[in-house]
């Protein structure tokens, strides 16, 4: 009896609340965090007996202050979060029904742009640096390394071939992986396939914008945010780090993530001390060596060499130009001088269209984690992301598929012709249920972007109070095994032996 009574006086709160909406008062409720049996556009909110299950799951009921909600924030009042997931879901599914034949020939079409750059920087890389067939071969040789990660590659890693392909070549389970061979003729790049599964396809997408986001600019710039130096060494420091990021913080970056994962995978501890959130770079195996430096040195620096960046160093940039040497001494050189200027070119490009994604003084950032596929997630993925242009083949080419950053998150496993078909339905959805949609020119984002960076700005910070308590989830490395498993990237644990640290 105490607990219908409960029950009864929720709904009518509930429904006084709900009166309250349209006039100046002291408090509102979020509609979105109504009891389950109520309803939030002008009827009653007492309708059928709520169940004890319903009562049980269903959202707390939070008293909001109006004016301590920031002007930017008030269009969560009225999100209703389940239509929300509705409408989102729906389109899913319908996306993903509809792929085929059609996605398999379109990103064999970008396949084939890429290898078309390939060949002609390829073939004009030995001319003398300088000239313009050097500059032509270095903008070629940029865009066949960025096009190969960002477009192909990285569609391929999500799954979003796996059942339109019947071949099983453009597969997540198998692209790229298992040897060097395959890592060589499919994705060759900096980072390691398998550990940038892990640290993108799976921490990143499912805990976007969370302290966990291991790609989070403004936690992972605080080294710079909080340096006390005039602000024309903090851009000298960004423009560095445009220039060599791949090399220089994603590579090891990416292998730690996986290192963490076998690590977790073999029973052994991974503790908040150890900074398993922190930015992992090549200065750690510096900065270990340095007194009074608190330094978790994850693996050494041979194994990251001998596994990862040598092979990449080596056959790229030393062994594939060497039949430039049927032509001259001078031509090897000139080679070998335009793959490293095509390298630095290829990271200032990815740099500009991949670390503004998500960053922003109007994006948000989370201080919990939330359910996948919940009406939670689906919302931060547009609120925590950014889209740039859109729309053609060649428009998209030169943005690597990143201009369609928010449909990508929501849907992370579709092809990058459904993402073209996608973006201006989801937009309309967002317009619909009043979910603010980003979307600029990439020279906007990154101004935003590299204001985060030097301290200029802040990432916007969501207001707990109105976020969907049912949709909330704290992870485990269980979540985590189990979510690589569903994208076809189970983690190998390779050694049994304890990783190296310090």
């Amino acid at each position: 009896l105490v607990h219908i009574a409960m029950l009864k006086n929720a709904r009518v709160l509930a429904a006084a609340a709900v009166a309250s909406l349209p006039l100046a008062s002291a408090f509102q409720v979020a509609p979105s965090l109504l009891p389950h049996g109520a309803i939030r556009s002008g009827r009653s909110a007492v309708q059928r007996p709520v169940s004890r299950r319903e009562a049980r799951s269903a959202p707390k009921m939070v008293a909001i202050n109006p004016t301590e909600i920031k002007e930017h924030d008030k269009w969560l009042l009225t999100l209703d979060h389940d239509a929300f997931r509705s409408d989102v879901g729906a389109l899913g599914k319908k996306l993903e029904k509809n792929q085929g034949e059609d996605d398999v020939k379109h990103l064999k079409k970008i396949c084939l742009w890429s290898n078309a750059c390939a060949v002609m920087g390829l073939a004009t890389m030995w001319f003398p640096i300088g000239s313009v067939m050097n500059v032509f071969s270095v903008l070629m040789l940029s865009l066949w390394t960025m096009s190969r990660w960002t477009t192909i590659a990285h569609h391929t890693g999500h799954g979003g071939y796996n059942k339109a392909d019947e071949t099983g070549f453009f597969n997540s389970r198998g692209f790229a992986q298992g040897t060097l061979f395959k890592r060589t003729t499919q994705w060759f790049d900096w980072m390691l396939p398998e550990a940038w599964n892990i640290e993108h396809n799976n921490l990143h997408h499912y805990r976007l914008g969370e302290q966990d986001d291991p790609d989070l600019v403004e936690r992972n710039l605080d080294f710079v945010r909080s340096l006390k130096a005039p602000m024309a060494l903090k851009y000298g420091i960004v423009a560095f780090l445009a220039c060599t990021w791949k090399w220089f913080y994603y590579s090891p970056n990416t292998y730690k993530e996986l290192k963490i994962m076998e690590r977790k995978k073999s029973g052994l501890p991974v503790t908040k001390e150890m900074g398993p959130s922190d930015a992992f770079t090549l200065k750690a195996f510096v900065d270990r060596y340095i007194p009074g430096m608190d330094v978790t040195v994850w693996y050494s620096f041979r194994e990251f060499m001998t596994k990862v960046a040598g092979p990449y160093l080596a056959i790229h940039f030393f062994l594939m130009p060497l039949p430039c040497l049927l032509i001259s001494t001078v031509a090897y050189t000139n080679a070998v001088a335009t793959l490293f200027l095509a390298d630095v070119l290829t990271n200032i490009h990815s740099f500009i269209i991949i670390a503004t994604n998500h960053a922003g003084s109007d994006l948000y950032k989370f201080d919990e984690g939330c359910k996948p596929n919940s009406a939670t997630f689906y919302m931060r993925q547009v609120v925590s992301s950014a889209n740039f242009r859109t729309g053609g083949d060649m428009n998209d080419f030169w943005h690597g598929w990143l201009n369609y950053q928010i449909e990508h998150h929501v849907w992370p496993n579709l092809s990058a012709l459904s993402y073209q078909k996608a973006q201006p339905e989801l937009k309309a959805i967002c317009d619909k249920h009043g979910v603010p949609y980003v979307q600029e020119s990439v020279w906007v984002r990154l101004k935003k972007t590299t204001d985060i960076m030097v301290g200029k700005a802040d990432q916007r910070q969501f207001p707990s109070a109105l976020e969907k308590t049912s949709d909330l989830k704290t992870w485990s490395a269980a979540d985590t095994s189990e979510n690589s498993a569903k994208l076809g990237q189970d983690v190998k644990v390779q050694s049994s032996q304890t990783p190296v640290l310090a």
